[in-house]
Formats: structure tokens, sequence, C-alpha cells
């Protein structure tokens, strides 16, 4: 896989920047460069120690196109409502979007693919996907208006990355998932439901396979906004 991150005490931020920030790798900024990223949260919102919210400073502050998709209501989501939001802010895009996916916001990116197939995305990051079909977690019942899950092969190319001890997907599931989808596949280790609580901070892992995704989008499979 791609180097995408290395740290540096020289970038032209400001100090407090350069004293909290990993930098990216020229060939990653390169690579997302064309792109409007969109952070795609799921139940509850990602926190400010989140990597979705990490990688939106570490972006920001590398003058990439970066924005999130912001709900309502993020404890009592319904498909409706949600997908709204998210054709929403697809729509002020002006360039190929990369969306970056986790949990509920994972399987809302599923479900635009699979009623939007020539929207502007370009590409999917499906990290962790809330698998409400198979979870008996206390919050189950809340993913109740985004069932049946997709079945279908998504109509740009797409990477799911699961952990080996996730309340919300079994590895068996995150497989079989992602057959139906055709997303590559990637093990993320013993890391939980990688989200609020997962301490992965800028997880390097999660930059890599979407490093790998801007270059699999970059081979001609980038649809132009309409």
């Amino acid at each position: 896989m791609p180097t995408s991150l290395r740290h540096s005490t020289v970038h032209s931020q400001t100090p407090d920047f350069l004293a909290t920030t990993p930098r990216l790798s020229p060939a990653l900024i390169r690579a997302l460069s064309p792109f409007d990223l969109l952070i795609v949260p799921g139940l509850f919102g990602s926190d400010d120690d989140h990597w979705q919210s990490i990688w939106e400073d570490v972006f920001r502050g590398h003058g990439l196109s970066i924005k999130r998709v912001e709900q309502n209501d993020w404890s009592h989501p319904t498909r409706t409502d949600w997908q709204t939001r998210l054709e929403q802010t697809l729509q002020a895009s002006r360039r190929p979007v990369l969306l970056i996916g986790h949990s509920l916001g994972a399987i809302l990116s599923v479900h635009h693919g699979a009623t939007h197939p020539t929207s502007a995305v370009a590409g999917a990051l499906l990290v962790a996907p809330a698998d409400g079909e198979e979870s008996t977690g206390p919050d189950a019942a809340r993913l109740a208006s985004f069932l049946p899950l997709p079945d279908k092969r998504l109509p740009f190319p797409s990477t799911v990355i699961f952990s080996q001890n996730d309340p919300w997907l079994a590895p068996a599931r995150a497989h079989h998932l992602a057959k139906k989808w055709g997303a590559s596949l990637l093990d993320a280790g013993y890391v939980g439901h990688i989200g609020n609580n997962s301490g992965v901070e800028h997880w390097p892992l999660g930059l890599n396979a979407l490093h790998s995704l801007a270059l699999t989008c970059h081979a001609g499979q980038m649809p132009a906004h309409a």
C-alpha cells in the first residue's frame, strides 16, 4: 500500500499546526487533490477524538477540499432524512467526491450508491459498516429504517475496512457484504468499532486505504459532475 503519512517538522501552516498535526505525504496530497472529500459520520456523530474529525482537520490544514455531512438528529436516524442531507451536501460539490463513511455513515453511503448510480461520487471508504441485520446490541433498533442492506454491486470503487472485534460487524459478515458490494476488503486488526473510543488517532492504515482508493479512482473511473 502507498505510504500516506509521515511526521515532519516542516510545514507552511502555523507553529501550532506544526506541533500537533502529522504531515501528509506529497503522494497522498496529489492523489486526493482532484476530489472533494466528504466525511459521513455514523450514529451519534464523530467527536473531536474520532479519526474522521482528525482527518478533517489534517486535510483542511493541507489545503484539501473537505466537508462533513451534518444531520439534524444524530441519535434517532431515519434513512430518508439522512440521505436527504447527504444528497444536499453532494449537490454543492463541483468535483468528483470521495465518501469517507463510518458505521451508519458507511451504510448511508452504500444506500446512496444503490439509488444514485450516476451521482458525483467517485469512490467510497466504508469503515466498520453497521450491520443492522445481524447486530443485537442495545442501539440496533435505531437502524431499522436503513434495512434491508443493499445487496448489489456499487457503481463506484469502494473499500470495506473491518475490525476483528467490532460489535456491529462480524468478520464473516464483512466478507459477505464486501463481496455483494464489489468492494475490496481490509482487516484493521482488533480496534473495536473503529469509532470515538478506538484510539486510532490519525489512523495511518485508514489513510493508506484512502490513498489506494483514490489511485483506483484515478485509473479511469472518476465521474464528471453534472
